[in-house]
């Protein structure tokens, strides 16, 4: 912030979500879902954290590095193989609670609740997405996704054709469905600002609708710690 300070002057005015419920948006609420691992997943889960968390405390990373220790951990797994080790098994606990089974259990239990309400699933990766899309006969849209055919399935899921749609971090601003009132969070960042953007995605006011926003986290991981930065309403 103290660079953009200095560049565009102080914050003079701000207001936050809760202040416009009501009137400008509509009302909504957070719920956070915690989910286990099974019992493969979480053996194949702790392997891999031990190996990236190990190099991580073993080489002081965050001690030597403050806020950018992770940027100065992947510069190393370019050449060093201890390093490289350690990035390989980072990619994978973060798939295994990315993709976790228990946020597809969850996922089923949230479609037969909310069938005939319009939904916004938000992944992590594009696998995840393409997974679900096979799995439930969902529409889907990535950075891969055509321009026309997105068109065509916003078009659609506006007019109550698709109830679902599910999606990375491509439909996280830029769009107006206010049709959607319930959005489902399988996987994403720390970021506050992601979280707010895909909240705002089912907070365009349409009538008396209440909004509901679940994120579905893996309980005892890095997943859950990941979550509770953040501190939403629920």
């Amino acid at each position: 912030m103290g660079l953009l300070n200095e560049l565009v002057g102080p914050v003079i005015y701000r207001k936050h979500i809760d202040e416009l419920t009501g009137e400008q948006l509509a009302e909504y609420r957070t719920q956070r879902i915690r989910v286990d691992l099974y019992e493969a997943e979480k053996k194949a889960y702790e392997t891999a954290y031990g190996t990236y968390i190990g190099y991580v405390r073993d080489n002081h990373l965050r001690e030597s590095h403050g806020t950018r220790w992770w940027h100065e951990f992947t510069r190393r797994s370019a050449f060093e193989a201890e390093a490289r080790r350690a990035k390989v098994a980072e990619l994978k606990w973060k798939g295994i609670i990315y993709q976790a089974q228990g946020k597809l259990d969850i996922l089923d239990q949230l479609l037969r609740t909310h069938r005939q309400q319009a939904m916004l699933i938000f992944t992590a990766h594009n696998r995840f997405a393409y997974r679900i899309s096979r799995q439930h006969l969902i529409p889907v849209i990535t950075h891969q996704t055509k321009a026309a055919e997105r068109k065509t399935i916003l078009e659609n899921f506006r007019a109550g054709n698709y109830k679902v749609i599910v999606t990375t971090k491509v439909l996280n601003e830029g769009i107006d469905v206010p049709v959607a009132k319930v959005a489902v969070i399988l996987g994403g960042s720390a970021s506050d600002r992601e979280y707010v953007q895909r909240l705002g995605r089912v907070l365009r006011k349409q009538g008396n609708a209440e909004a509901v926003l679940y994120e579905v986290i893996v309980r005892n991981t890095a997943d859950e710690r990941i979550s509770e930065r953040r501190q939403p309403r629920s």
